[in-house]
């Protein structure tokens, strides 16, 4: 083979399609570009001209080529590895195992078929490469444009607003991880911060289900009951992986203001006036700690762009500590202040009824050290951790939740907004440390405005039937 053929492998194999996608400026987008197509060609160059490899290798450095084209197009990892995710941490724990085991596998394959063929087969791969990488180059499915963070005029202000926030996988008072050292200290400091603030709380509450979608679904549609093949479905967003389309709840609202990450798209029904999603296109304030730079930034959307070795490469650099994540999980933990920032805007400018947010935090991947400052070391590895590490770590998470929610609410209240909210807090289950309903469903829930008093209810109950009654539509109970 010319190198001509083997430069347009070369070509098809490492363009950064993925910086076509984003909304990098152009001297950004040319400068990846280069470096990540004039090494490779020169090396092939190289390679070629000197005559360096023998038949065997040749056919080798062809197959790499062929399949790092497809992953490139294709998206090999989102494709054959993200569908059957928990399957294979099952079984081999670590999930890029089995991913690096695809690419090799199929590497081998096309050996074996170019070992079998004459060059008419390898004129044909080239072929069908250069219309699917056309494609993707042409296709706007993973375009940044497709991240919903919009917000439309309004011309009415409201004196008060209702905030909901859900904190994702955060374990109630009453919990397991609440029944250690580290958990009976973290129980201390939550009755604290509600006396200071005068919340109401409860400390025997429970989910009535330990996974996102049934107890997010059942709370909007105000029910207890399982509602999540009535009211949600996948989505058909690249960047999403369901959407609710049926929202009792913001029914009773006129201007809504959404946050929320890549798990539920909350913004398909009526009413919203502002979407805001865990967005890595956009520039956010990030905790201290959290390494924050273009190769982070580059490397991350790579990875979004979801491709076995973009995947490894990203996987890689955080290893070695040179990049953390902006992707969610990691990226919605890291820039937890920034989600504040945002919500503070909203309430001072009186333009919403309710502010609904859903974040991911303090769901694993773990990220917060004692300090409350991002450590992307925290984030990896968190599978091997033992249960008991587990639940210290969960324990400091929940700390430093406390943390940024007392700065929080001291900002609003230090520029008087503070008593312009009704303000509820909760989660959506437990943290699922260990599979057992102490770990899986006790939830935080608390509720505040400028005429609660410090409170605890102790009864049994759920986060649903609460919910319901804070808002006058107790049905289905």
């Amino acid at each position: 083979m010319n190198l001509k053929k083997t430069s347009i492998f070369c070509l098809i194999a490492f363009f950064p399609i993925f910086a076509l996608k984003s909304n990098l400026s152009l001297i950004e987008i040319i400068f990846l570009i280069s470096v990540f197509l004039i090494p490779i060609l020169i090396l092939n160059y190289f390679l070629i001209k000197k005559k360096f490899f023998n038949s065997l290798i040749f056919k080798i450095y062809i197959s790499l080529l062929i399949v790092m084209g497809i992953d490139n197009s294709f998206g090999l990892w989102n494709g054959l590895i993200q569908p059957f995710k928990v399957l294979l941490i099952n079984l081999f724990t670590v999930i890029y195992y089995p991913a690096f085991g695809v690419f090799i596998i199929l590497i081998i394959i096309f050996y074996i078929i170019i070992t079998f063929s004459n060059e008419r087969f390898l004129n044909v791969i080239l072929i069908f490469l250069s219309t699917i990488f056309l494609f993707s180059i042409i296709d706007q499915n993973k375009s940044y444009k497709n991240i919903k963070d919009y917000s439309i005029p309004i011309n009415k202000e409201y004196n008060n607003t209702d905030v909901v926030i859900i904190l994702d996988e955060m374990s109630g008072l009453n919990s397991y991880e609440s029944k250690t050292a580290s958990g009976i200290n973290f129980n201390t400091e939550a009755k604290e911060f509600f006396k200071k603030y005068n919340f109401e709380y409860y400390s025997n509450i429970k989910s009535i289900h330990y996974g996102t979608k049934v107890s997010i679904s059942s709370l909007v549609n105000l029910t207890s009951n399982n509602v999540s093949s009535e009211t949600l479905k996948e989505s058909e967003n690249y960047f999403y992986e369901y959407e609710i389309h049926k929202n009792l709840f913001f029914e009773n609202f006129k201007n809504i203001s959404i946050y929320q990450n890549i798990f539920l798209d909350f913004c398909r029904v009526n009413n919203i006036s502002k979407c805001k999603s865990s967005n890595p296109f956009n520039e956010r304030k990030y905790v201290n700690g959290f390494k924050n730079t273009f190769l982070t930034k580059i490397a991350s959307l790579w990875k979004l762009n979801g491709s076995i070795i973009s995947t490894l490469t990203w996987r890689t650099l955080r290893e070695i500590r040179a990049i953390d994540s902006i992707l969610d999980p990691e990226g919605q933990k890291a820039s937890f202040n920034d989600l504040f920032f945002n919500i503070e805007k909203d309430i001072s400018s009186k333009k919403y009824d309710l502010i609904f947010v859903h974040t991911l935090v303090p769901h694993k991947p773990y990220g917060f050290n004692d300090k409350c400052n991002y450590d992307g070391k925290l984030s990896l590895g968190n599978t091997f951790f033992s249960a008991n590490k587990k639940v210290n770590q969960h324990n400091t998470e929940r700390l430093c939740v406390l943390f940024f929610l007392d700065n929080f609410l001291q900002n609003l209240k230090k520029n008087n907004n503070l008593q312009n909210i009704k303000l509820t807090l909760m989660s959506d289950h437990g943290a699922k440390i260990i599979w057992n309903e102490d770990s899986t469903l006790p939830v935080i829930y608390a509720y505040r405005d400028k005429q609660t008093k410090y409170k605890e209810f102790d009864e049994e109950t759920t986060s649903k039937k609460i919910f319901s009654s804070r808002y006058n539509h107790l049905i289905n109970f």
